[in-house]
């Protein structure tokens, strides 16, 4: 009897705690950074890639990075399937590589070249590290992401690097000065991302200048020899297989990559000022989610070159002569008296986006290097200069009558179109909606035309963690 009591009572004791001690769970231990004096803040977080209006409007053009996780297993990214060391061997055996000889980062050290073969042979058990630049044959490897479609990101694409590695592989602290988009294929890294706000208290001690790089070990601060680096505020981002990561020019960032094999590409694109939502409108259907650089192609690296120019100018309002003249420190007033007028396709005395997206910028640095900041001989000034595609004559309707027997009749130009803000000021569509260069304020029509482009991005998930998240969290 007194064996029964006591299971009676074992068995009403279980039942009473056995469901606090199910709701109970585990209390995670507060965050203690080692490197930092605070915790980390969180990155935006999406669960697929963002439309390219979305992604310029709130993270391109703020300057704000973006985490994209678990986006390219959806998107079938052979990168994830398919591109393994035997893969590797078989279609690129001796080609070329560029790569790095110590797991560490050590830019005092120069790079090696061996082939694809001798690489994979050795890199596993060696300190060494691929970070080679995907062109010739193997830029079949740059699958450009639907974000970079089209509004003019297409036009802007440098660089793809390939980054292969196997066990502990670390980076400095550092910025670039292009805008990088990074997709993670294999294995982890880990990333430390800081603001290019924070630029005086990160160069404040123990950095490079002229290499845009830190000498502090950001796993290991001394807080009394670098206490503005270590008091300063960052970010953490913990990328696995199939996650992308947006990080802006200019923001400190350092790596640490993980895992037997880890695999990665960068796309690296020169930064964009103005987003051309009629080229979105046009062409992004027409596209694969990845699409191959073929496709586009990649643009002049002088492209960076404009992006530097347009930061003098993107919060001028409306560019006329005066205001370029006043608002560039390169080159005399004359010459930029000059340059205005051979970027002003339109010649109606305000320069638009598209105008200043549309001149050759190759030719642009070749007659008008001091503009830029470049040396070199400048154009002799009796010289007229033009920097863009001359227009195309619409034919009137007399004209289209008097040919109408014609095989052949043009009827206008692709590059005049009825919206294209450098028409004419008098038609009252400059600035354009939404322009980044107007200082205007967005009426209720410009918010709605932009929400109406948006909407279809609301299941886009938006959050901001301070953590890995085990799962995509559905709002």
């Amino acid at each position: 009897m007194y064996t029964s009591v006591k299971n009676i009572l074992s068995f009403v004791l279980l039942i009473c705690f056995l469901p606090c001690c199910l709701s109970q769970t585990p209390k995670a231990k507060p965050y203690k950074s080692k490197n930092f004096l605070t915790p980390p803040r969180g990155v935006t977080l999406i669960g697929k890639i963002s439309n390219p209006a979305v992604f310029y409007g709130h993270f391109v053009h703020p300057s704000k990075p973006l985490w994209m996780r678990s986006v390219l297993e959806s998107v079938d990214h052979p990168g994830i399937t398919d591109w393994t060391d035997d893969y590797l061997r078989k279609k690129y055996p001796n080609e070329p590589v560029k790569v790095e000889t110590s797991k560490k980062e050590d830019r005092s050290k120069p790079p090696t070249w061996l082939t694809i073969n001798q690489f994979l042979s050795y890199y596993t058990s060696e300190e060494l590290y691929l970070v080679h630049s995907l062109d010739g044959k193997m830029s079949d490897m740059v699958l450009v992401p639907q974000n970079l479609h089209c509004g003019g990101f297409q036009k802007m694409i440098q660089q793809a690097v390939l980054w292969l590695g196997s066990g502990e592989i670390q980076s400095v602290l550092h910025y670039d000065e292009l805008d990088n988009m990074l997709c993670m294929l294999e294995g982890q890294k880990h990333v430390i991302l800081i603001d290019k706000a924070h630029k005086a208290d990160v160069e404040a001690e123990g950095f490079v200048e002229a290499g845009g790089y830190s000498l502090v070990d950001v796993d290991n601060i001394d807080r009394k020899k670098f206490p503005k680096l270590y008091n300063i505020e960052w970010y953490e981002v913990l990328l696995n297989q199939g996650d992308c990561l947006f990080i802006p020019r200019g923001w400190y960032h350092r790596m640490k990559s993980s895992g037997h094999r880890h695999m990665a590409i960068n796309i690296w694109f020169a930064h964009l000022h103005w987003f051309d939502s009629d080229n979105c409108s046009i062409i992004q259907d027409f596209y694969k989610p990845l699409e191959p650089i073929s496709t586009f192609g990649f643009a002049s690296p002088n492209e960076v070159y404009r992006s530097k120019l347009l930061d003098k100018l993107v919060d001028k309002g409306f560019i006329i002569k005066d205001v370029l003249i006043s608002a560039l420190d390169t080159g005399t007033v004359e010459r930029r008296s000059k340059f205005f007028d051979a970027v002003n396709k339109y010649q109606d005395g305000v320069l638009s986006w598209s105008e200043m997206y549309g001149f050759n910028i190759d030719k642009a640095l070749a007659k008008f290097p001091d503009i830029f900041g470049l040396p070199g001989n400048v154009a002799d000034d009796t010289e007229e200069v033009i920097l863009y595609d001359p227009i195309i004559d619409v034919p009137s309707l007399e004209d289209n009558e008097e040919n109408s027997d014609d095989d052949e009749i043009v009827t206008g130009s692709s590059d005049l179109q009825p919206d294209d803000p450098g028409i004419a000021l008098s038609q009252g569509v400059f600035p354009l909606p939404d322009d980044p260069a107007s200082g205007s304020t967005n009426t209720k029509e410009d918010l709605d035309t932009f929400n109406s482009t948006t909407e279809n991005d609301s299941n886009e998930n938006i959050i901001t963690t301070n953590k890995p998240l085990k799962k995509k969290i559905e709002l």
